[in-house]
């Protein structure tokens, strides 16, 4: 069975997840980590999501992470490689039962790459405009029902709507600084 795209109300457990996986991870990859981030729908708070906790991490040489791979595989973490985005290693740890419901997303990228900035841009801007959070939400919610199981159809139905709030949180965020 195709994996469910469904959007639950915000769960305050989520900071949590995020925090017990960060010292996980901090333990696994230690001095490699230059920053971990929670990142993603599940790093907003009040916004509905997908219960997946969204974990960057940056490191200086992103080739130092291959060696990891077995080991993040004994605590769940399976290696995608870069998954379509260059210069990305991407792991996806399921539930226990290992049945293809994911409950976390690993993206490791090395400093510099702008998918850093433009990711915790995005999640910035979400938790400072309300207006944006609720446009957003409005459009996961209707793409996780018209789009259940088809992951990426519901993330093409989200494209248009996160281009037209990257372009406000890249203007407001290029006056602030």
């Amino acid at each position: 069975m195709p994996r469910k795209m469904l959007v639950v109300p915000y769960d305050n457990s989520w900071d949590e997840m995020y925090e017990k996986e960060k010292v996980l991870l901090s333990s696994i990859l230690g001095n490699l980590i230059i920053d971990i981030q929670h990142f993603g729908s599940t790093a907003v708070k009040g916004l509905s999501a997908k219960p997946i906790i969204d974990i960057m991490i940056v490191v200086n040489d992103i080739m130092q992470i291959d060696v990891f791979n077995s080991i993040l595989k004994q605590y769940g973490y399976n290696a995608r490689g870069e998954n379509g985005i260059v210069g990305r290693r991407y792991f996806v740890k399921l539930n226990q039962d290992n049945i293809d419901v994911h409950t976390h997303h690993l993206h490791i990228y090395q400093k510099g790459n702008s998918h850093i900035s433009d990711e915790l841009m995005f999640r910035d801007y979400l938790r400072i405009n309300n207006e944006a959070l609720k446009e957003y939400e409005r459009i996961k919610k209707d793409a996780s029902v018209k789009f259940r199981y088809s992951p990426s159809e519901y993330v093409e139905a989200k494209t248009d709507c996160v281009t037209h709030i990257m372009v406000k949180a890249k203007d407001y965020f290029g006056r602030i600084s």
